[in-house]
């Protein structure tokens, strides 16, 4: 270990022992994971997707005027049939003979096959059994204009890209805080605002950018400051806590939409929400850890004392005491998203890490959006989509923790690509939606699992130095590719619903190949530094399971901050 490193490592476990002085998992951590991790996420994650759910395209079909009380059932004299996306012979959505009906008993010649066809002249009538208003049926954005939708669900993406590279630097530079409580801000009022602009297409999309720029930072925020108040056996279930919110979040919101029916009242009651977490200032805190590391000890000492008072401990580390014993720590020298590549051996499992970020990232969100034309209840697939995320998280713990992660993810990947094949077997036959959505939900539960998995491959993977970049980068990446998604759903949707699953089955297989060349990480030593990272894995087996190691106890010399914290806090236990 070198200089840096011990005085890098002096300093956490400093800081660790004086979280242990006034409580690491006490009342505070649970009432702060409980507000910002758990209710705040599933608040936040409702204003996620509710901007995706009001975009939904229902059945419709060209408006046709008629007389009096008239109406047409005779849809072949009307409308020219064609092959939709299931392979059904069904009439036009988009087209209408060109004949007068404005008085059928003068004149009426029935329509053929011959009869000339015109796009939709007198608007569009739409299926109200699930919608009664949405901006789609609103401003027609279907036919010539269907791509409108795509174009923002594309647009969102890129928001979020955009949001985590900028929000992510700035978390480490002004602090979790300000850019938790800027990402709020800004959900809630772009969703509100969108409300207004429908008729303004560009405008709408630039509101639903808006909304969606600080989609990562709004979760990992408060993640990562009650990861940084909590004791290390607790992170992992804060994580899990986390994405319990996330889906409860996920799967109340079509619901609500289903139960609102308006899009507008959804907006506003799915996204103002958000704002009520600027109400917790005894609780809204600054990380400590993060305050000290900047040098900004008075601020820090102000963050600890409200943790200590609310785990009914008493503290009295003055300024200088702390300063003394947490001094600001000397970082290893990097370079950014560049160290990422630093070496070949740095640079293979970076770029397997991307591979494997983008064959997951792409098909969670082409799910989504397929669950919303998929035929049926699009409210209840939604939820069942949702409801799914949980048991496939906690089977994916359970597997990374016994198996590794190595063969969890690349498993996963493997078994989600063969639930895609029936899909494509089955699609086109009548009777079959009940199997096709089951099979849908199937295949988005093997990738929750690789998300899983590959979310600890990436913390793991990674020297110190670079744990967070790397993650970053990884999300960024995956989500421009990911920009691809509603396209891919568009090519469904207009040509022929099977392709969707056919282009995830090929992207999920060298998703599954990917990652089985990824070196496992489960019990093993994490890299430290950046000449660990370009070691790490060399010299592993591929078929091996790792087994836990064995630990014996070891007598460890006390530091000399430890024993000056001992003797300025003896009631600590």
């Amino acid at each position: 270990m070198t200089v840096d490193e011990g005085e890098n490592a002096g300093t956490d476990a400093a800081f660790d022992r004086i979280m242990e002085s006034i409580g690491n998992d006490g009342p505070f951590q649970w009432r702060y994971n409980i507000i910002f991790n758990v209710i705040a996420v599933l608040f936040f994650a409702i204003c996620v997707v509710n901007v995706l759910l009001v975009l939904a395209v229902p059945d419709h079909r060209c408006h046709i005027p008629v007389a009096g009380n008239e109406t047409y059932n005779e849809t072949a004299d009307v409308y020219p049939m064609e092959i939709n996306s299931r392979g059904e012979n069904v009439p036009s959505s988009c087209e209408m003979y060109n004949a007068s009906y404005v008085d059928r008993d003068t004149d009426y010649t029935p329509a053929t096959n011959e009869t000339a066809t015109v796009a939709c002249l007198y608007g569009y009538d739409y299926d109200r059994t699930y919608y009664d208003r949405t901006p789609v049926t609103e401003q027609d954005w279907v036919c010539d204009r269907e791509l409108y939708g795509t174009n923002v669900f594309a647009i969102v993406r890129v928001s979020e890209v955009c949001g985590t590279f900028i929000l992510g630097q700035l978390g480490d530079r002004i602090g979790r805080l300000p850019v938790y409580l800027f990402s709020i801000a800004t959900a809630a009022v772009g969703r509100v605002l969108a409300i207004f602009s429908a008729h303004q297409y560009w405008l709408f999309a630039l509101l639903a950018f808006i909304g969606s720029f600080s989609t990562n930072t709004s979760f990992q925020s408060p993640l990562i400051i009650a990861m940084e108040i909590s004791k290390d056996a607790n992170r992992a279930a804060l994580s899990l806590w986390q994405l319990v919110g996330w889906t409860a979040g996920v799967c109340l919101a079509p619901l609500i939409l289903w139960w609102m029916r308006d899009w507008s009242w959804f907006m506003v009651v799915t996204s103002l929400p958000c704002l009520l977490f600027y109400c917790f200032p005894r609780y809204a805190i600054e990380s400590p850890r993060w305050l000290a590391s900047q040098g900004r000890y008075g601020e820090c000492l102000a963050q600890l004392r409200k943790i200590a008072t609310v785990n009914g401990h008493p503290f009295e580390l003055t300024e200088d005491q702390l300063k003394t014993l947490v001094p600001r720590p000397e970082r290893e020298k990097t370079y950014g998203i560049a160290s990422l590549f630093g070496g070949w051996h740095m640079s293979k499992l970076t770029c397997l890490l991307l591979l494997s970020w983008i064959c997951n990232t792409i098909p969670t969100f082409t799910l989504f959006l397929l669950s919303l034309q998929m035929g049926g209840n699009p409210f209840l697939n939604n939820f069942w989509q949702g409801a799914v995320e949980l048991p496939a998280y906690l089977l994916g713990q359970l597997c990374c923790d016994r198996i590794g992660r190595r063969f969890t993810n690349s498993g996963a990947f493997l078994a989600a690509t063969l639930a895609c094949l029936p899909v494509v077997a089955l699609i086109h036959r009548a009777g079959t939606e009940l199997y096709v959505t089951v099979l849908a939900i199937v295949v988005k539960f093997f990738v929750c699992i690789t998300y899983f998995a590959l979310y600890l491959q990436s913390v793991e993977l990674y020297p110190t130095s670079l744990r967070q970049t790397g993650t970053s980068f990884g999300i960024i990446v995956s989500n421009v590719f990911g920009a691809a998604g509603p396209y891919i759903v568009y090519l469904g949707t207009s040509r022929d619903l099977r392709l969707p699953f056919v282009a995830m089955a090929l992207i999920m297989l060298v998703g599954a190949i990917s990652a089985i060349f990824l070196p496992e990480t489960l019990h093993q030593k994490l890299p430290e530094t950046m000449d660990e990272g370009r070691q790490f894995g060399r010299d592993q087996r591929f078929w091996t399971i790792p087994k836990r190691p064995t630990t014996t106890a070891t007598a460890r010399p006390i530091e000399t901050e430890l024993q000056e914290l001992e003797k300025l806090h003896k009631f600590a236990s």
